[in-house]
């Protein structure tokens, strides 16, 4: 009877086979799974760069929106204060036209003399008292002629004697616009006031109150100035003075 070959040696053959196989494939594995981690670090690298580069973009997309919104703004408040500077050109103008007017009517109502207050003035009636009339035409004719110091000097001195006429609240009222004229609008807002306290319902109270508005514009004091723009409105507002202070009021509104 023929024998069979044992099969240790085929058995212990695989094993070594095996181990062999066992042993290399663990380093390739371990290759493996470093290449995998570092292929989604690369990707994750990747898509953290492409946000990076969408919030650069947004941000100088909104850079650039700021800039020209900035720009539009400052065009925009350039555009306002020339406007501005239109309008208080036109209120000067409409204030020249309303001082020639006011010079105009009282010319007319005192027929005003042409002579100068230094010999008009002089001049009495034959009970030695000054003449009242002659007074005011001769202080009114500094005014016209722009000698407002002398105009001031004669006003004062006509309501130092005749302070309940007709015309003591013209006489007033251009006291004031001496200084108004020369630009000292400190001085000439209190002489203003006393034509709208001392003579409440006399016709150059709707004009004092107008010139009250100015000068305080002049000084830079809106809210006084509008405080009177809107008094002047409430209380005269069909007169030519309230649509002056409306033309005041109007880009504030």
């Amino acid at each position: 009877m023929t024998r069979k070959p044992p099969l240790l040696p085929s058995v212990a053959a695989l094993c070594a086979a095996a181990a062999i196989a066992a042993a290399g494939c663990a380093p390739g594995g371990y290759y493996n799974t470093s290449q995998t981690a570092l292929d989604s670090l690369l990707t994750s690298q990747a898509e953290m760069m492409r946000r990076v580069s969408a919030l650069e973009r947004k941000m100088d997309a909104t850079r650039e929106g700021l800039q020209a919104t900035r720009a539009n703004s400052e065009a925009k408040m350039a555009e306002i204060s020339q406007r501005l500077d239109v309008l208080g050109g036109q209120l000067e103008e409409s204030g020249a036209r309303v001082t020639r007017l006011a010079q105009g009517v009282d010319t007319v109502k005192h027929r005003l003399l042409s002579a100068d207050s230094s010999r008009a003035g002089e001049r009495v009636d034959t009970s030695g008292t000054p003449d009242p009339e002659a007074m005011y035409q001769a202080a009114y004719s500094d005014v016209a002629a722009g000698r407002y110091k002398l105009a001031r000097e004669a006003f004062q001195t006509y309501l130092k004697y005749f302070s309940d006429t007709e015309v003591a609240d013209n006489a007033q009222y251009w006291i004031g616009e001496s200084y108004y004229a020369t630009g000292d609008f400190e001085a000439a807002i209190p002489e203003f006031q006393k034509v709208v306290q001392n003579y409440p319902k006399a016709d150059k109270v709707p004009s004092a109150m107008l010139k009250i508005g100015l000068s305080y514009s002049r000084l830079k004091n809106s809210a006084e100035a509008n405080k009177y723009y809107r008094m002047l409105i409430q209380k005269y507002p069909k007169s030519s003075e309230a649509a002056a202070a409306r033309e005041r009021l109007a880009p504030k509104q």
